[in-house]
């Protein structure tokens, strides 16, 4: 089943040292991210609609190469431990068996992320919203378009809500640019450790 926290879990959960396994924090680069985002939000309160529009491509791009890594993965699982391997071989192949699932809660990890700054990105897209003009003779409509027209409380709210969508954005925009170009690195990490594990096989032989 479908578990946004089971997936963020996970995803935490291989933030470490390799070699020492030694476990990273994420509260700073967290914090970070958001004051970035805060003060990109200030900065730059409205993005074209074309921005956005290339915002939606590139991310769908990125989808589909994750979704592929995924698939690869699930089609070529890690195979199991020889037991006639030394104490030493066995090891590094099932810190390769640990990478090989964690790289696929990473591959999770960014499609969450991604769908959802699809999700505001195409939110920021959206026109007002307005009042079709033959509801505007309805008496309680009439009312409220009047009480928008003289209000400030109106344009506070709606500029307070843009400001925070350009806020999650941004934040989005950034864990999406930091989530791939990781994901990418350990992608190509596995790689190199699996195929130094070949090579050490094709020696001993």
């Amino acid at each position: 089943m479908f578990n946004v926290r089971e997936i963020i879990r996970n995803n935490n959960s291989t933030f470490y040292d390799f070699n020492t396994h030694k476990r990273h924090s994420q509260k700073t680069r967290l914090l970070i991210t958001c004051i970035s985002a805060f003060i990109a939000s200030i900065l730059c309160p409205k993005v074209s609609d074309n921005l956005l529009a290339g915002f939606l491509a590139v991310q769908s791009i990125l989808l589909g190469f994750t979704v592929n890594v995924m698939f690869f993965f699930l089609g070529n699982p890690e195979k199991e431990i020889p037991e006639s391997q030394s104490i030493e071989a066995q090891l590094r192949s099932q810190r390769l068996r640990d990478l090989y699932h964690e790289l696929f809660y990473n591959v999770s990890y960014f499609n969450l992320i991604a769908i959802a700054s699809i999700i505001v990105a195409t939110a920021l897209l959206l026109p007002t919203p307005i009042v079709p003009e033959y509801m505007r003779s309805w008496p309680l409509i009439e009312a409220y378009v009047l009480w928008l027209d003289k209000s400030s409380i109106a344009p506070t709210i709606s500029t307070a809500f843009r400001n925070g969508m350009m806020f999650v954005f941004y934040t989005i925009a950034i864990e999406v640019i930091f989530s791939i170009a990781r994901l990418i690195g350990r992608t190509s990490f596995y790689f190199e450790r699996k195929i130094g594990q070949v090579r050490r096989k094709d020696d001993t032989k």
